[in-house]
């Protein structure tokens, strides 16, 4: 029998398993009662003829009633190759009784303080091996799907499904939580999410706490000298950008393994190989309920949102696209992805690589903005880490771009965000489109009257489009997606297309914003387009008002 403080810890453990295997989608009621689980005791009671002739694994999954995966779980990280022996030794002990197949097989290990580890195998016709997605071995309790198509390829592959909203926040919270226990200061907390998370991209950590900053730091600098297409002037700044080292990092050491654990809960190698922004969906939660995260003076603008302005001004292979405030490259990202879509040779993929135009003045985020273009298959862009305001820098790009994103910082006295969309607007050649996330009352602030008017004899506003109050949720933003057509000016005759999003596909539940049904973007996108063609507008969502209304 184990000593009662193992046995606390396994049951600790087997707790965590449940947990995990529950967030997947597993049910966790006994067999018999039309779930998914039965424990220990339970599996050769209800399966008599399993072949266990008394062992005990911790838990056996059943798909649709059937035996399917084998779970050991350990009291410590270090026996975590230990559980994922014995978990396919009851399977093979099971396969060899003759009556059933188990070909999956479930390890899990850990403790509180350190945090808890799972690995998985597949047994394949010449024997056990780690179970991978895009060639990276899975590091959570795999869905009913991802087992399923585990099961159809039978050569120890499958393919991992993108985390869920959910999934993204509690592995933020958590990992908010570690980094404030390891007394990081918060302007410091994007850096170490950013080399850990390029690490684990470039390899295995060798997560003890007296070797952990020194591994992280030389699969930093391997994954970035890799980037032969930047310059090593870049190259080396990134990596400072990146670096951890000094006290405040020291005292991060002991606690890296957990953070490491947390992201691997969320697939972090495999789920970047897919066309996923993990690093942006991933910051977005962190950045919205890491609780203490607001002094990190970072606008983040959801990626459902970057996409929706991606889709209405409609970038193509042909475009040049810029970000004069590019904070962690959403707009980029998904300009990116929308352009990779399009591509049909090589010299195409090349020519949208040289397409992509960023800046940003801290080094941190800028450094995020390259990693995350990085992951995305990129590692061209020209992601400046200089101010849009510098004229040296910005003139290499002055009237260049045809699509210009933005969400300017607000409400910031030194440099207010009209500042912002004319330096954007400068960035675009005649005709070409400007699609901003901006303070609801840019248009209607009477302190603004005087830069309206100077802005609409230059250029033409094409749309505005109110977006849910709670969008930035927690912090109070009320914002709007301007579009605008450059050095065009607006005429009397010219109509604005006028639209509110009431649902964009989330809500505010619990204190955080959880996925529902109903999303009006996909409508607003589609009627906006039809106006641009000249269309009338058919939905009680838009309106359009006449040029001479917004130039009073």
């Amino acid at each position: 029998m184990a000593p009662r403080k193992n046995r606390r810890s396994e049951n600790r453990c087997r707790y965590y398993v449940r947990r995990e295997a529950e967030r997947r989608g597993w049910d966790l009621r006994y067999v018999g009662s039309g779930g998914d689980v039965l424990e220990e005791q339970e599996i050769e009671a209800y399966f008599a003829d399993v072949g266990l002739t008394g062992d005990r694994p911790d838990f056996l999954f059943c798909l649709a009633g059937n035996p399917t995966i084998i779970v050991e779980a350990k009291n410590q990280a270090g026996k975590l190759k230990q559980a994922q022996k014995q978990a396919e030794d009851y399977a093979n002990k099971i396969n060899a009784a003759g009556k059933y197949k188990i070909k999956l097989a479930v390890a899990a290990a850990g403790e509180e303080d350190k945090g808890f580890e799972i690995s998985v195998s597949f047994l394949t016709n010449k024997g056990w091996t780690a179970l991978t997605s895009h060639e990276f071995a899975v590091t959570t309790f795999p869905t009913k799907a991802e087992v399923e198509t585990a099961l159809k390829a039978e050569d120890g592959s499958t393919t991992v499904s993108v985390p869920s909203q959910a999934e993204f926040v509690d592995a933020a919270i958590e990992t908010s939580r570690i980094l404030r226990t390891a007394k990081i200061e918060a302007p410091l907390r994007p850096k170490v999410i950013g080399a850990v998370v390029l690490a684990m991209y470039e390899g295995q950590i060798d997560n003890t706490p007296s070797h952990v900053l020194q591994s992280v730091n030389e699969l930093v600098k391997t994954a970035i000298d890799s980037v032969q297409q930047q310059s090593e002037i870049i190259r080396e700044r990134l990596k400072d950008a990146l670096r951890l080292s000094g006290a405040d990092f020291n005292r991060l050491a002991p606690y890296i393994g957990r953070i490491i654990n947390t992201l691997n809960r969320l697939n972090v190698r495999s789920v970047i190989q897919t066309d996923a922004d993990f690093l942006g969906m991933f910051y977005e939660a962190f950045l919205r309920y890491g609780y203490d995260n607001n002094a990190l003076g970072i606008v983040f603008t959801p990626r459902h949102i970057t996409r929706m302005c991606v889709d209405l001004i409609q970038v193509s292979v042909r475009d040049q696209v810029i970000d004069i405030s590019a904070g962690t490259g959403g707009f980029l990202v998904s300009a990116f992805d929308a352009m990779k879509q399009q591509v049909r040779s090589a010299a195409e993929m090349e020519k949208v690589k040289d397409s992509i135009v960023g800046f940003d003045t801290n080094p941190t985020v800028w450094a995020l903005s390259m990693l995350n273009m990085l992951f995305r298959g990129d590692g061209k862009s020209h992601i400046y880490n200089e101010s849009c305001f510098d004229d040296d820098a910005f003139a290499a790009i002055y009237r260049k771009c045809t699509r210009a994103f933005l969400n300017p910082p607000f409400s910031q006295d030194e440099e207010p965000e009209y500042l912002f969309i004319d330096r954007a607007m400068d960035a675009l050649k005649t005709g070409g489109l400007m699609a901003a996330v901006v303070y609801a009352g840019i248009f209607a602030d009477k302190n603004r009257n005087l830069w309206r008017q100077r802005f609409l004899l230059k250029h033409k506003l094409l749309a505005i489009i109110s977006l849910p109050e709670d969008l930035f949720y927690p912090t109070a933003a009320p914002s709007s997606i301007m579009i605008a057509e450059a050095h065009v000016p607006l005429a009397k005759t010219d109509r604005v297309f006028m639209a509110r999003i009431w649902n964009d596909g989330y809500e505010k539940l619990k204190g955080k914003r959880v996925e529902r049904s109903g999303n009006q973007i996909d409508e607003v996108v589609t009627q906006f387009h039809a106006f641009m063609q000249g269309k009338p507008v058919t939905s009680e969502l838009v309106t359009t008002i006449g040029g001479a209304d917004i130039l009073l």
